[in-house]
C-alpha cells in the first residue's frame, strides 16, 4: 500500500542520508558526492519494492509487517467493530493529510516553473557560443541558470559577466537541473521527512562546490572570485526549479575552495553502502509470502442469524518445535478461504446467555493443521467471555480436514490462526 510504501521509503532515505554525509561531507570528491546522492535516492525508492524471503526474519522487518498489518486493518469498512472506528478514522486523515501535502509541493513547483517562464519573457535573449540562451533582465535578480538558459540581471552583465556565466555554464553542462527535478519530485512525495529536503540541500551544495571548482579551472582568481560571491550574497533565491548563484552555505563554499584535494581513494568509503543497503533490502523487503491469499480471518456474527461479513486482517509468522507459522505452501480449507468464511458464517452460533448479557468482542482462536490435513489443538490466545470462547473453539475444533502446509516438498505441521469477531445488531 502507498502508506507503507512511502514509510519505507523515507527509513531508506534518512539511512542513507546519514551515511553519505558522514562519509563524503568534508571531502573535495564532488562528483562522487554527487553520484552518491543521487543513488541513494533511486535505491531508497527501489529497494522497498524487492521481496526478500528470510529463514529468521529481522526485528525491523517484523515491526514494518507488524505496522502494516495494524494499518491494513484501520482501513474504513462497513464491518469495522466500533472499538476499531477512532482508528480508522485516524489513518483517514492521515492519508487526506499526506495527499493534501504531495498536492501542496506540486502546484508550489508549478507556480515557480511559471515564474521562471514570466522572467525568461523579459529583458532581451541571446545565444551563446556553447548552445545556451542567456537572458538579460532588468531589476534586482540573482543570477540563475534552469538546464539551458542563463538568467543575469543587466548590472551583473556589464560587471562581471566572465565570472557569472562561467558558472552558470558549468550548472548547464553538468546538467544539474535534471538533479533539482528529480529532487523536487521525491520532497513533494516525502514532503513529511526531513531527510528528503536535507538531501536536496546537500546536492544543491554539492552543485554549487562542482560550479565553483569548473570557474577556478578557467583560470578565475580565486580570491576575486570569493570577494564576488560575498557581493552576491544578499539576494532571494526566488525559483526553486533553478540553480542559484547566491547559495544560503557561501561559508561552506569559500571554506570547501580553500580545502586539500582529497585522495581517490576515499571513494573507497562508499563501501560501507554495501551493507547498509543490504540491511535496508532485508528490512524493507520482507513481506508476506503469499500476499493475494490471506491467511487468517474474523467473522462478524450478527444476533438475528442474518449472513455474517468477512473482514481479511493478515498473520504473522514464526517457527518453533517443527511446528511453522509460514511455509511454502500454507495449508487450505476445502475450497479456498471463500469456503472457509461460508463454513464459519454459517455455523458460528451467537450463545443467548452471551447475547442476553451483551458481551461482544473478538475471539482469537489458534490450532495446528497436521500433515494429513486435520485440525488440532485448538485454543483461545485472545479471549472475550468463556461462552464467546467456547463458541469458537467448538466452530474450529468441527472443521473438516484441510490441505496440509508444505515445506521442501514434504506435508508438515502449520500454525494457524483464525480471529472471531461477536458484534451484536
Amino acid at each position: 500500500m502507498l502508506f507503507i510504501y512511502q514509510l519505507k521509503v523515507g527509513l531508506c532515505l534518512i539511512a542513507f542520508y546519514l551515511l553519505l554525509k558522514l562519509l563524503l561531507n568534508r571531502e573535495t570528491l564532488h562528483r562522487a558526492y554527487r553520484l552518491s546522492l543521487l543513488s541513494a535516492v533511486v535505491l531508497s525508492v527501489l529497494l522497498p519494492l524487492l521481496h526478500v524471503s528470510l529463514p529468521q526474519p529481522s526485528a525491523l522487518g517484523q515491526g514494518l509487517v507488524y505496522v502494516e498489518g495494524i494499518i491494513a486493518e484501520a482501513q474504513p469498512s462497513a464491518t469495522a467493530a466500533a472499538q476499531t472506528m477512532s482508528w480508522s478514522w485516524l489513518v483517514s486523515c492521515a492519508y487526506i493529510i499526506y495527499i493534501a501535502g504531495i498536492v501542496a509541493a506540486l502546484l508550489w513547483q508549478v507556480l515557480s516553473h511559471w515564474r521562471l517562464h514570466q522572467l525568461l519573457r523579459q529583458g532581451s535573449t541571446r545565444r551563446l557560443a556553447d548552445g545556451t540562451w542567456l537572458h538579460v533582465v532588468p531589476g534586482s535578480v540573482s543570477p540563475f541558470s534552469f538546464f539551458r538558459h542563463i538568467v543575469i540581471s543587466e548590472q551583473d552583465y556589464h560587471d562581471n559577466p566572465r565570472e557569472i556565466l562561467t558558472h552558470e555554464q558549468a550548472h548547464i553542462h553538468l546538467h544539474h537541473s535534471l538533479d533539482v527535478l528529480l529532487l523536487n519530485v521525491l520532497v513533494a512525495l516525502q514532503w513529511w521527512n526531513p531527510a528528503a529536503w536535507l538531501l536536496r540541500r546537500e546536492l544543491m551544495l554539492v552543485h554549487e562546490y562542482e560550479a565553483d571548482e569548473a570557474v577556478l579551472q578557467r583560470g578565475v582568481d580565486a580570491r576575486q572570485y570569493q570577494l564576488l560571491l560575498i557581493r552576491k550574497s544578499v539576494g532571494n533565491q526566488l525559483f526553486s526549479m533553478a540553480n542559484n548563484l547566491n547559495h544560503q552555505s557561501l561559508k561552506k563554499r569559500i571554506r570547501m575552495m580553500t580545502r586539500k584535494r582529497s585522495s581517490r581513494w576515499q571513494q573507497l568509503r562508499l563501501l560501507a553502502v554495501v551493507p547498509v543497503a543490504a540491511v535496508l533490502a532485508m528490512a524493507c523487503g520482507q513481506k508476506n509470502d503469499k500476499p493475494d491469499e490471506p491467511l487468517t480471518v474474523g467473522v462478524e456474527v450478527p444476533s438475528e442469524g442474518t449472513s455474517p461479513e468477512m473482514v481479511v486482517v493478515g498473520y504473522e509468522s514464526a517457527e518453533a518445535d517443527n511446528v511453522f507459522d509460514v511455509v511454502e505452501q500454507m495449508p487450505e480449507f476445502p475450497g479456498g478461504t471463500t469456503e472457509l468464511m461460508k463454513y464459519l458464517s454459517q455455523n458460528l452460533k451467537y450463545p443467548k446467555e452471551a447475547e442476553a448479557a451483551n458481551e461482544q468482542g473478538r475471539v482469537i482462536v489458534t490450532f495446528i493443521v497436521e500433515p494429513d490435513g486435520t485440525p488440532t489443538s485448538a485454543r483461545v490466545v485472545q479471549s472475550v467471555s468463556p461462552l464467546l470462547d467456547a463458541e469458537a473453539l467448538r466452530v474450529v475444533q468441527t472443521m473438516p480436514k484441510w490441505t496440509p502446509g508444505m515445506q521442501n516438498g514434504k506435508t508438515v505441521r502449520v500454525n494457524y490462526t483464525v480471529p472471531i469477531s461477536f458484534k451484536l445488531q
